[in-house]
């Protein structure tokens, strides 16, 4: 009895197009058959040093960004609102970098993030820039594109989130 096809003999073709067993693998199988994006190690090495940069000039420094800033001195009182801004950019970072590792609502987490980033600058434009007397200087006008490029790792890491690497995450990749 035997029980593998003769040799000269091709094997069947499936019944099933690639189309109709993509519908019928789960979205972690799914996810597999892409493959993870290795532009998140970079992506979120990139925004860590940027939190790193934001926070350390915001909370240990506010009169010196203000004075950066090109700020008249009798409007130099925005160094609590920059201390807050500070403040909340840790709160983000921790909501952030949660999801990501405990893969809650990674996808959700990073848009609604890119949106308050996006958001931010806006009012900053309104807020904090609208002082500034004079032309902007290169150094603003520099974070003002780094600040741009962030929103953008957030908004890929959003978009990408299906191709995450697997689980466990660690906080460095």
């Amino acid at each position: 009895m035997r029980l593998s096809p003769p040799a000269d003999q091709a094997m069947p073709k499936p019944l099933i197009t690639d189309a109709e067993m993509a519908q019928l693998l789960t979205p972690q199988e799914r996810r597999l058959l892409k493959g993870a994006d290795t532009g998140f190690k970079l992506r979120n090495r990139f925004l860590l040093l940027l939190v790193l940069l934001f926070t350390v000039k915001l909370l240990l420094f506010p009169e010196q960004t203000s004075r950066e800033l090109n700020i008249p001195p009798e409007l130099r009182d925005l160094r609590p609102y920059l201390q807050y801004r500070g403040l909340f950019i840790v709160f983000v970072t921790t909501v952030y970098y949660f999801s990501y590792v405990r893969g809650w609502h990674f996808s959700r987490i990073s848009l609604v993030l890119c949106t308050v980033g996006f958001t931010g600058l806006v009012m900053d434009f309104f807020n904090v820039y609208s002082w500034i007397v004079g032309p902007l200087s290169p150094l603003v006008l520099a974070f003002i594109f780094v600040r741009l490029a962030g929103n953008y790792c957030l908004l890929m890491n959003a978009l990408r989130a299906d191709r995450a690497p697997p689980m466990p995450r660690s906080f460095w990749g």
